[in-house]
């Protein structure tokens, strides 16, 4: 994988003193692009752009609340007077809000984060694509942070949801209107993710979390960061338009009880009484042994619907005295 592509280019990055926006810019910064950071606070901003010059890249903080149009567009306006182009922004900076039914939300609560995820979004590409554009850019790019409640809707985050589907939506129409210029604009759809957005959530709020992901943990704000900078160079050129969820298959589809036929595949376990009965009847040896206990065993039909399950979890279900079925698992633990 060869980032070379990325060096010399100017990016901003919103919310750049956290997590996934912090992230990005300190490995944009470790491959050469020279990094804006921006978000509201103004010391740790400075420290996210100290450390990346401090680590051999280029980098400046510009103060800007990114839901204000005046501040976005002196955000520009300061890009291009300290590096003199644009050649893309990552949309990062938003807010969580959730947790609760539709109707318990108040008008302000939509007029907050509408402003912050939505609008903010909205005019931090509408600057970035004229600046990009008059930057002649032969790599231009609009990187837009939505989340996975921008592919399928969550409980109790109606609002949230609803931003972030309205960020996949102009990420997708503005592919459209910048794919003849050489601008690639695609969203990043983030998973449970260890960022502030999680703020000081219980180590059981954080578990549950991870176990509703089917990757069984959260992700890491720096498997976005990678995204990001692939989404930079000129691998991926072709590559617009596009929601792209980081989040351990969490929207592939609903999870739904699954047992393995042969999780010995991944377990390396030989044959033996805590083998499932597929493992067992395929085998000819062991399938022998249960043969002997229970004539018919292997080619009764029912049992195939419980080819995952192992034939100590079904065996006392055959009636077997307990002394013959001991024996019976003594002799496929041995065989």
């Amino acid at each position: 994988m060869d980032f070379s592509s990325v060096k010399g280019k100017v990016v901003i990055v919103t919310g750049a003193t956290r997590g996934i926006g912090e992230a990005t810019a300190k490995i944009y910064g470790e491959h050469g692009m020279k990094v804006v950071c921006a978000a509201r606070s103004e010391a740790q901003g400075e420290a996210v752009a100290k450390s990346i010059v401090e680590n051999g890249g280029e980098a400046i903080f510009v103060k800007a609340d990114c839901g204000k149009k005046e501040d976005i567009k002196s955000l520009i306006a300061k890009t291009l007077e300290t590096f003199g182009r644009l050649d893309g922004i990552v949309n990062n900076a938003g807010i969580g809000m959730g947790g609760i039914p539709l109707h318990e939300y108040e008008d302000e609560d939509y007029d907050k984060i509408f402003d912050i995820n939505s609008k903010g979004v909205f005019i931090g590409m509408k600057y970035a694509a004229e600046a990009i554009l008059k930057s002649h850019s032969e790599g231009g790019f609009i990187i837009n942070v939505a989340s996975v409640a921008g592919i399928m809707a969550q409980r109790g985050q109606a609002l949230y949801t609803a931003t972030k589907h309205g960020i996949v939506g102009m990420t997708k129409s503005a592919a459209l209107d910048y794919a003849p210029y050489n601008i690639t604009v695609n969203a990043i759809c983030p998973g449970y993710t260890q960022t502030s957005i999680f703020g000081d959530a219980p180590d059981a709020a954080l578990d549950m979390f991870a176990k509703d992901c089917p990757a069984g943990r959260m992700g890491n704000p720096n498997e976005c960061a990678y995204l990001a900078l692939f989404l930079a160079s000129g691998m991926a050129r072709y590559i617009t338009g596009a929601a792209i969820p980081v989040d351990g298959a969490l929207s592939a589809g609903h999870q739904n009880v699954s047992t393995w036929r042969h999780p010995e595949i991944v377990t390396g376990a030989s044959l033996g009484s805590n083998s499932t009965i597929a493992a067992l009847v395929e085998n000819e040896a062991s399938r022998a042994i249960v043969e002997k206990y229970l004539p018919g065993f292997s080619s009764n039909a029912q049992l195939k619907q419980a080819y995952g399950m192992t034939l100590k979890q079904i065996a006392p279900m055959f009636g077997l005295p307990e002394g013959t079925l001991n024996e019976m698992l003594n002799e496929l633990d041995n065989m």
